[in-house]
Formats: structure tokens, C-alpha cells, sequence
């Protein structure tokens, strides 16, 4: 048992927060809120499976632009009432974590690359170049070995990247590990579903051909999907669920809110990319340790100010920019409308 499974299921020492370890459901502890929290997704459990990975694996990776993922620290606990506290937070329409009225966090594609370095290129992974035919989808999954039941293909993929793959193996395993490794990494940390082993696989057209798998926008697919898992979770909270059962890749939320809130000493310069290897299970429990505090009872996570735009990596700044730019138009119009009146 590592240090961290000795800690416990617990983030930053408080006994009020709700924390799921990889997908299992732990007891409610808050008074205040006590809804259930489940994630399928586990960085934990990609990284025990990357660690195997001899150089010649690493390099297939590489090549179809998805390196990032190789720099992934083990974690095997994510704060999922954080996450909760965030997704809730998040306008869908305008991409912003509303704080409150002054602190608005804008965040972009070009963030998600940011902090998971997997490729944001220019083809659109439900867009025309992803379309495909129904029997080349077949032929993938058949020779891939997802051509039997659905219910586990995350484990399918799985098995195949653990095969052995050597420069003396034929192009199509090498093909379809770099397949097979694209769908793992989708379904645990990317983009997962609510299901054991299990995501729904729309995207075969973007793996077609995997010399051009890197020329798909899969920053784009993942923050999609993400923004549809805010709207799931804002609609059960708003319905008063009793579980909310989390999808997406709620983690980029919590590293991109840390990663711009003013957490005095543990405030990180932005050097290194993708951010996500800065966030190891230590680190990450300090920073929300450093930022979880109550107000008037109420469980927050930003009781500092945002950082200034010069002291981060993403581009928040640009797009601030570009809103008020739209809000100075906006208030003109209204301004206009209002002279107007007779």
C-alpha cells in the first residue's frame, strides 16, 4: 500500500469533502450536501498500464501526436465535490468558471492542449473527415477483437496495447495499437462515459487512418463532451438527484482553476507543458487544501483572487479581451435602444 492509499480516500485533511477513488463510491460526509458522486474516469489506472510501456510502445504514442499522455502522474484520487463545485460554476455558452460577478475564468480549446498535450489539429473529429463507412467500422473492431460483445471494449483496447509490439511487427498491429491506445485513453481520462469499461466509440472515423490521427481536433471532441457532462450535472443537482454519476474530463476543470487562482506559495510558474504532469497526487492535495474553505457554511474553493493574466500560461486573457469587447457592444446597443425611446 503507497503512502497515498494510506491517506486515505480523503483530499486536503478535511473531513467534510466527498471524495471517490477511481469510480468507487465512498460515504457522504457533508451535511450540507449529500448528493452522491461516481467518475469513471482513472489516471491512476492509465498510468499503471503506461508503465509497462517499453520505448518502442512510447514512440507509437508519440507519433500520432498523443505524448502527453506518456507525462500523466499517477493519481489515484481525485476530489470529485471539487469537481461538482466547478462543473456547476461553468456557463457552457460563453466557456467561462463563473466564480462570481468579478472573477470570470474564461477557458479554450487551446487550454485543454495546454494541460493534456494531446493534439488540437484541424480536422473535426465529428465532421466530415470523420466520416466512415459501417464496414470499415466492422473491420476495425473485428481485427482490434471488439467485434464481440460491446459491454467491456475499454478492456479490449486494454489487452491489445499490452500486447507485445516490436519495429518487427506488421503495420496493421502497429495501427491498431495506436488505435487501440487513442480509445483507452478516451474512455479513462479524455472523455469517459458513466459505464464500467465501457464508452460509447463515435469517433471511428477520426482512427481510420492513423497517420492522420494527430491531424484531428480530439481537444475539441473532449471539452464537447465535457461541456454536456456540466449541463448533466447541473440538471441532477438542480433536480435534486440523490447520485450524479460524472462524465467527462472533469480533472481539466480543477488543474485549469488552480492552475489561475492565487494560492500564494503554491502558485506555479508555467514553464512546463502539458501542465498536467505539475499535478501529482501531493501537489494537487496541497493546492486544494490551500483552496477549500467555507463561507457562511457553504464548502468553496476560491476565497483568494484570480492571477494576473501575465503570470499564466492560457489564454484567458485573450478571450477576456475579446468579451469585453463584445460587452462594451452589447451595452452600446442597449445604451442606443434606451436614447431611442420615445
Amino acid at each position: 500500500m503507497d503512502e497515498d492509499d494510506e491517506r486515505g480516500c480523503l483530499e486536503g485533511g478535511r473531513q467534510d469533502s466527498t471524495v471517490y477513488c477511481d469510480g468507487v463510491q465512498q460515504a457522504l460526509e457533508d451535511p450540507e450536501d449529500q448528493t452522491a458522486l461516481t467518475s469513471r474516469l482513472s489516471v491512476k489506472h492509465v498510468v499503471e498500464v503506461m508503465q509497462k510501456f517499453d520505448d518502442y510502445k512510447r514512440w507509437l504514442v508519440s507519433e500520432i501526436g498523443f505524448e502527453g499522455m506518456l507525462n500523466l502522474p499517477r493519481s489515484g484520487k481525485i476530489d470529485l465535490r471539487m469537481s461538482a463545485w466547478i462543473m456547476r460554476k461553468v456557463k457552457v455558452k460563453s466557456r467561462t468558471i463563473v466564480i462570481d460577478k468579478e472573477r470570470v475564468l474564461l477557458f479554450a480549446l487551446e487550454d485543454f492542449h495546454k494541460i493534456f498535450g494531446v493534439p488540437c489539429g484541424n480536422r473535426v473529429v465529428r465532421g466530415r473527415d470523420g466520416e466512415i463507412k459501417n464496414t470499415t467500422i466492422e473491420f476495425m473492431k473485428q481485427t482490434i477483437g471488439m467485434n464481440a460483445s460491446p459491454a467491456h471494449n475499454l478492456k479490449v483496447a486494454e489487452n491489445f496495447i499490452t500486447r507485445d509490439i516490436s519495429e518487427e511487427s506488421s503495420k496493421i498491429e502497429k495501427d491498431c495499437f495506436q488505435i487501440s491506445f487513442v480509445i483507452f485513453v478516451m474512455g479513462y481520462v479524455l472523455s469517459p462515459g458513466t459505464k464500467h469499461e465501457y464508452m460509447t466509440i463515435d469517433f471511428w472515423g477520426a482512427l481510420a487512418n492513423a497517420e492522420l490521427i494527430s491531424q484531428f481536433n480530439w481537444c475539441e471532441y473532449a471539452v464537447d463532451n465535457l461541456m454536456s457532462a456540466v449541463m448533466k450535472v447541473q440538471t441532477e443537482y438542480n433536480n435534486k438527484a440523490g447520485t450524479i454519476h460524472m462524465s467527462g474530463c472533469h480533472l481539466f476543470f480543477q488543474i485549469f482553476l488552480l492552475d489561475n487562482i492565487d494560492l500564494g506559495i503554491f502558485n506555479m510558474r508555467h514553464p512546463v507543458f502539458p501542465r498536467v504532469q505539475c499535478f501529482n497526487q501531493k501537489r494537487l492535495r496541497q493546492m486544494i487544501t490551500m483552496a477549500q474553505c467555507k463561507q457562511r457554511g457553504v464548502l468553496t474553493y476560491v476565497l483568494g483572487a484570480v492571477r494576473p493574466p501575465d503570470s499564466v500560461c492560457y489564454t484567458r486573457v485573450v478571450a477576456m479581451s475579446h468579451y469585453v469587447q463584445m460587452l462594451h457592444r452589447w451595452c452600446l446597443h442597449r445604451n442606443n435602444q434606451y436614447l431611442a425611446c420615445p
